[in-house]
Order: structure tokens, then sequence, then C-alpha cells
């Protein structure tokens, strides 16, 4: 079964040196490289908060991605 998890904010946001709850959800995949994608808000997000999304998730067993709202 597919399946799709939606979060907003915690994680990497709230707690950037602690990714207990990133990796959990990464686990939830029966795939051993899952995809992942940074979904910013309707106005945009600002380049550093795209940019802490990749610097937690490069550290984990993933395909990191984002949207542009541009």
């Amino acid at each position: 079964m597919r399946q799709i998890i939606a979060m907003g904010g915690g994680g990497f946001s709230m707690e950037p040196e602690n990714l207990l709850l990133d990796q959990y959800i990464l686990e939830q995949a029966q795939n051993n490289k899952p995809k992942i994608c940074f979904l910013p808000t309707a106005s945009g997000d600002q380049q550093s908060y795209i940019d802490a999304f990749y610097k937690a998730f490069e550290t984990l067993e993933c395909n990191p991605s984002h949207l542009s709202a541009v």
C-alpha cells in the first residue's frame, strides 16, 4: 500500500540536532532510500529554511527534494 505522510512543523525545523521524528517517518517507507519532498508555504519560504531541510535530510537515507513556490 502506498502512503503519504504530511507534517506541518516539528522534526528538522524545530530540533535540527534531533532527527528522530524525521528518521521515524522515513522508516515507514518500505524502501531503502525513500523520496521526501519539502512543500513550502503558498507565499514561499525563506531559502534558509529550504537549506535547513536539505542539510537535515542529506544526512539520512533518502532522496530529498522540494517544490518551488515561484
